[in-house]
């Protein structure tokens, strides 16, 4: 009976030592690094900042498809790309300005572009108006409000008087055009419509309808009557200002997308799941999560009881809390939440919640399916052209991986602890081992001995 039960034990720890060091040998190791040298790529210059309807962004979403493939993942549903329409901003022929005439159609004053005044992105529903006294009807502190036949325009002073701040596309918001303009423009304009002065401004973007790509990978399960686990990140962003400064967007959002590439790659080599794993590229979030709506609308039916996991804004180097970010109606209660938030005690990470709708898991939540974006909420140069990869923090990533992966595999891999804690399985399996045959040893000359 003893022989028995040693040699079950014995057979035991060769099993999962066999396997844990299977797994160990074919295992790709999620590398921070090379979530940086990604985001470094995807943030640089030659994608001019990923703007919805551009070259650029279409570029993107192809080398994003590359990898998938290149990481093994399958088409979803028959389809690598899902194509939907958006309204852009779409720049045209002309240079900006903002000058004000006297009553002989002089100009007495030109500011000037990226220094006295700029465009926020918000709308481009008209890009011209001329406006004296009589159109303005709301002059407060920090802004002023014009009327036209055309519709409302609003003149305003961004944030610690600084015009690089840049805000996201909003086609149904209520004014025609905002314009940024510092503290020192507002007062010039304000002095000379009273010296019944005429303002001009133009700004040479228009409102353009274009198709646009979400990008999907598919990495099948053993169950594939369960919904997947969607794994997800949005890839654009603001693109570039009328003089040519880019916005870069590295941590929004080339960091989300590079942590999920990566992360594609260390799922995939696990093996096959037992859940299917959906890898979502959402374009559009800047123009309002039209991406991960469009996704939501076209296969609503296939994710009732799917989990998403979204990346956005991953690795900052600033000392901020790992962020769990929930839907408005959503609290630290909410079950989904409340197992992410137990692994990130297990795991001793500095953590906090937030509950927005404002990322890609908005949509999902609207339609009850659990989702949560994970994110550093730094937003020090959030939208601004100092959002490069030089900001970017590898030790923030890896916490970010410590939390996610774990989470992941809980639902895919039916929490598979040897998955999970495999190095820690094999130290263990292997000492175990060293044990037994060391007292078998010593058993053996203990019987010689007697002998």
């Amino acid at each position: 009976m003893k022989k028995l039960i040693s040699s079950c034990f014995l057979t035991s720890c060769l099993l999962l030592f066999f396997y844990s060091s299977h797994i160990y040998y074919t295992l790709y190791r999620f590398n921070p690094t090379n979530v940086y040298q990604n985001i470094k790529y995807i943030s640089s210059d030659q994608f001019k900042g990923r703007l919805p309807g551009t070259l650029q962004n279409a570029e993107i979403a192809t080398y994003i498809n590359s990898e998938f493939k290149n990481n093994g993942l399958k088409p979803y549903k028959g389809s690598e790309i899902q194509k939907f329409k958006v309204l852009y901003p779409k720049k045209i022929n002309g240079s900006p300005y903002l000058k004000v005439l006297d009553s002989h159609g002089k100009v007495v004053k030109n500011f000037v572009y990226n220094v006295d005044f700029k465009e926020d992105m918000i709308n481009f529903k008209s890009n011209n108006l001329t406006f004296g006294k009589s159109n303005v009807n709301v002059i407060k502190e920090g802004y002023f409000q014009v009327n036209t036949t055309n519709g409302p325009f609003i003149f305003f002073v961004p944030r610690a008087n600084d015009l690089s701040f840049r805000s996201s596309f909003m086609y149904d918001s209520d004014y025609n055009m905002y314009i940024m303009i510092t503290k020192e423009t507002l007062t010039a304009i304000k002095d000379l419509i009273d010296k019944n002065c005429t303002v001009d401004c133009f700004i040479p973007y228009e409102v353009s309808e274009t198709s646009v790509n979400n990008v999907m990978g598919y990495l099948e399960g053993r169950d594939t009557s369960t919904p997947p686990i969607i794994v997800s990140a949005h890839f654009d962003h603001l693109g570039t200002d009328l003089s040519g400064t880019i916005y870069s967007g590295a941590l929004d959002n080339a960091s989300g997308l590079s942590f999920m590439l990566e992360m594609s790659k260390y799922l995939a080599s696990l093996g096959k799941p037992d859940r299917s794993i959906l890898f979502l590229g959402f374009n559009a979030e800047e123009f309002g999560c039209l991406g991960s709506n469009a996704f939501i609308t076209e296969y609503k039916n296939d994710i009732q009881n799917s989990k998403v996991f979204n990346f956005d804004m991953i690795g900052s180097n600033n000392a901020v809390p790992l962020c769990i970010m929930g839907g408005k109606k959503d609290t630290d209660k909410t079950p989904f939440i409340k197992s992410v938030s137990s692994t990130c005690k297990t795991e001793k990470i500095f953590f906090n919640y937030l509950f927005e709708d404002a990322s890609d898991h908005e949509g999902f939540r609207k339609e009850n399916i659990d989702a949560i974006t994970f994110c550093d909420n730094d937003m020090t140069r959030i939208h601004t052209p100092k959002d490069t990869a030089e900001y970017i923090s590898l030790d923030s990533i890896e916490r970010c991986y410590d939390v996610a992966a774990k989470e992941i595999v809980k639902y895919t891999f039916k929490n598979n602890f040897i998955i999970i804690y495999y190095k820690e399985v094999t130290v263990i399996s292997i000492s175990l081992i060293l044990i037994f045959s060391l007292l078998c040893w010593k058993k053996s000359n203990f019987k010689k001995e007697r002998k």
